[in-house]
């Protein structure tokens, strides 16, 4: 549970694990690995359980219920339509997990705290398990500020949409691992074009 590196972290420097904070919203969204057709979220004590594993909740926290579950997989597949947007390549309409993710905040609350010193922090001023999913959105506010959200992307390949980092000088990386699902992903045009290829010469 909780925060983990991109499965390329190893692989590919340009691609992996998010810088900071934005790492737990990253872990969060790959809750669900479909590839692998599981899900960290699949009860209201798996998502406590990883909430505290974060570092979001404590033991002591009011456990989650079954609408805080419910709220908490809607954010986070709002949360990777968003990411899936993030992908220069292969555009995708953002307006419905956009809106989605509007109407999660708008449920959720927030509070400034100044220290003694001064400085300033926005924390979220709920409770429990909606406290810990406020503060994935105000992880997401700051990556904003920091320029680093458009960098944080889910995989194109529609079988895995995992979420990872990209560090490349271009933003251009469109997938988890260029050696498995952008390999196979070239291998797919690769097919369709010499089929279309062989098919027009049958045609002449």
């Amino acid at each position: 549970m909780g925060p983990t590196p991109g499965r390329a972290a190893g692989s590919d420097p340009h691609i992996g694990q998010a810088p900071g904070r934005l790492a737990l919203l990253q872990a969060f969204v790959n809750t669900l690995d479909i590839e692998q057709a599981t899900d960290e979220l699949s009860s209201p004590a798996t998502l406590g359980g990883w909430l505290q594993s974060a570092g979001l909740a404590t033991a002591s926290a009011d456990q989650p219920g079954a609408a805080d579950l419910v709220q908490a997989v809607e954010l986070r597949e709002a949360l990777r339509g968003v990411l899936r947007s993030h992908v220069a390549r292969q555009p995708v309409p953002v307006a419905e997990p956009a809106g989605r993710l509007a109407e999660i905040a708008a449920t959720m609350r927030a509070s400034i705290g100044v220290a003694a010193d001064g400085s300033l922090r926005v924390s979220a001023a709920d409770r429990g398990a909606q406290a810990a999913l406020a503060e994935l959105l105000l992880v997401a506010a700051e990556a904003q500020i920091l320029g680093t959200w458009s960098r944080l992307k889910v995989c194109s390949a529609v079988d895995c949409q995992w979420a990872f980092y990209d560090r490349s000088p271009t933003r251009s990386g469109c997938w988890c691992s260029m050696q498995g699902c952008g390999s196979r992903a070239k291998s797919r045009a690769y097919r369709q074009r010499s089929t279309a290829q062989a098919g027009r010469v049958l045609e002449r």
